[in-house]
């Protein structure tokens, strides 16, 4: 029989600062994805994290020519990683508090294609918390809208600019707060000029429907249409490629299209007015997990720059 496993030591400065390199790691998905963010080579980093698991007495993940995968240990130490560095973010976070100074780092994702909606006042926000808080560090990514939500249940991301969807109002684990509506219309593209096809020819021209992962409006309108083919698109600037070249059929922000004019024409599907939609979207936060000092700053930064 194996002996039982010894218990752990008392955990001490070289213990945090290794399961901060191993959060990191496991965030990005493997070693060399996190080499830019720690600014390592991989070669230290896979010592790291040797020595941790050494410490630890478990094997944290698999690393290799198979991938990177977590172990179930490791998906526990990741917890304690993030719990780790959330209470010694509290610590500084009140320490600067008490002297008026907003610091550490912030996290936040956009969905894509928002900086050329009219509506869309989010970089004044950006710019306003550069001013106010000039010790923090602003980190901002641009994602799926699963990936957004998906960034705040991991604490990965501290807050998110993301559409609204049918059911989200029961989502208990995300707080949203309605910014700025966008418009979505059907559209083609036009790459020889002409007019756009009705709602009947598409069909008839065998367009090719373009579809979103998650996006329940294109499965309905395929059923609508009667299209047999099919494309998918990861992003709108996706579907956009899709469509400017012609044959494609998809849902796009009006503000997207007009801000790609003067490179490309698209044109709405004459008769599918009515299928065109609004979405509304909202600043996302966890309902679980504290949010930053300078989290409520930039929220309440937010809130100036899209008043009701």
């Amino acid at each position: 029989m194996l002996p039982p496993p010894a218990p752990m030591p008392p955990i001490t400065e070289d213990h945090l600062r290794l399961l901060r390199i191993f959060r990191v790691v496991a965030e990005e998905g493997g070693l060399t994805a996190a080499e830019a963010r720690l600014g390592m080579e991989r070669s230290t980093i896979s010592r790291h994290l040797q020595t941790l698991e050494i410490k630890l007495g478990a094997t944290l993940c698999y690393r290799g020519p198979a991938g990177f995968e977590l172990t179930e240990f490791g998906q526990v130490a990741l917890k304690i990683a993030i719990a780790a560095g959330d209470t010694l973010n509290m610590v500084r976070d009140e320490l600067d508090r008490a002297r008026n100074i907003v610091s550490g780092d912030l996290h936040v994702g956009v969905a894509d294609i928002c900086l050329s909606n009219p509506r869309c006042r989010v970089y004044q926000a950006v710019a306003a918390f550069r001013e106010a808080a000039p010790s923090a560090t602003l980190h901002l990514s641009i994602e799926t809208a699963n990936a957004l939500r998906q960034g705040l249940l991991e604490r990965r991301l501290h807050i998110c600019i993301v559409g609204t969807a049918p059911g989200d109002a029961n989502d208990a684990a995300v707080r949203r707060q309605t910014l700025f509506p966008e418009q979505f219309r059907l559209y083609v593209g036009l790459p020889n000029g002409g007019e756009p096809p009705t709602m009947a020819m598409l069909q008839a021209q065998d367009y090719v429907l373009v579809t979103r992962a998650g996006d329940f409006r294109t499965a309905n309108l395929a059923k609508r249409l009667k299209l047999k083919r099919r494309a998918v698109a990861l992003g709108l600037e996706a579907v956009a490629t899709l469509l400017a070249g012609g044959g494609y059929v998809g849902y796009l922000p009006a503000h997207y299209v007009d801000s790609l004019s003067h490179l490309h024409r698209f044109g709405e599907v004459r008769g599918a007015k009515a299928l065109g939609y609004t979405v509304e979207f909202a600043m996302a936060t966890s309902q679980i997990h504290r949010l930053p000092p300078s989290g409520h700053l930039l929220t309440a930064l937010l809130r100036q720059a899209h008043p009701a």
